[in-house]
């Protein structure tokens, strides 16, 4: 497994992209990513889950989660991909709700099928952002945030309806949740696990494991990859010290940060800086 390193120019971008079946490695990047099929099959893994996708399906790929694609043999698969930072959300009244479906497990299927009206209105704003950016519309660039942000709103709104027919989605994931979302608008500031835990209105230990079942990390880890994930978006973008974007993240001390940040990715922040 390797960490692909994808360099955006702004903190989201809609590419249109083609895909063989030639073998490559699991491979993860701090980008939040959505991939809308347009033409042929694919076969797309999540860790140890595979799914096979048709044209109009659409697939959520969480930050820093292995994943690779395949097409069948000979027919190569055509998708847009939705590529994007939390930063892009930075600004937006309640940008921090959107963010939740790529940050949690159970619950939260990575595949949003063709036949639903979401993944219908997901794939017509994808190939109206496409279309502005290819024939160099006026404001494209506005145009596509536009169609981004609908595009969110219905990955959203699959979610909440999937949760609300889930027996499963009991209101302790309902707690986890919205402490998730929290984590995401705060993460940049001290968090304590203990009053976070309260917030849920459950013990450290319980709320230790209902977190984990519901995101796939330890309330540290998580926040931790939040916080690293917006450091790799600084380092892309500012030419800040290291010590101040360990700061602005919300990290105590720059060795820890160093310690995360290497651990996470790979590689140290100075060496990802070079590379950007």
């Amino acid at each position: 497994m390797f960490v692909e390193q994808l360099i955006l120019k702004h903190s989201f971008a809609f590419c249109r992209v083609w895909g063989s079946h030639e073998e490559h490695d699991l491979h993860v990047h701090d980008c939040l990513e959505i991939g809308v099929i347009l033409n042929n099959e694919l076969e797309y893994r999540f860790n140890d889950y595979t799914y096979y996708g048709r044209p109009g399906d659409v697939f959520l790929c969480r930050p820093f989660e292995p994943h690779w694609s395949f097409a069948r043999p000979d027919q190569p698969f055509e998708c847009i991909l939705i590529l994007f930072t939390p930063s892009a959300l930075r600004n937006l009244p309640e940008g921090n709700l959107l963010l939740k479906p790529f940050y949690t497990v159970q619950g939260v299927q990575p595949f949003i099928p063709a036949c639903s009206c979401y993944a219908q209105a997901i794939r017509q704003s994808a190939l109206l952002a496409m279309e502005a950016q290819e024939q160099g519309k006026e404001a494209w660039k506005t145009n596509q945030y536009m169609h981004f942000i609908n595009i969110l709103l219905q990955v959203n709104a699959f979610v909440n309806e999937s949760n609300a027919a889930d027996d499963d989605f009991n209101l302790v994931h309902y707690e986890i949740a919205e402490v998730v979302g929290y984590m995401l608008k705060s993460y940049q500031k001290p968090l304590d696990m203990e009053i976070l835990s309260r917030q849920a209105g459950m013990g450290r230990t319980m709320f230790f494991k209902e977190f984990r079942r519901l995101t796939g990390l330890t309330p540290n880890d998580f926040l931790n990859r939040l916080r690293i994930q917006n450091v790799m978006d600084s380092l892309r973008t500012t030419n800040e010290s290291m010590l101040d974007l360990a700061f602005a993240s919300g990290f105590q001390s720059l060795s820890t940060f160093n310690k995360q940040f290497k651990r996470i990715t790979g590689v140290s922040p100075r060496d990802y800086r070079k590379k950007a």
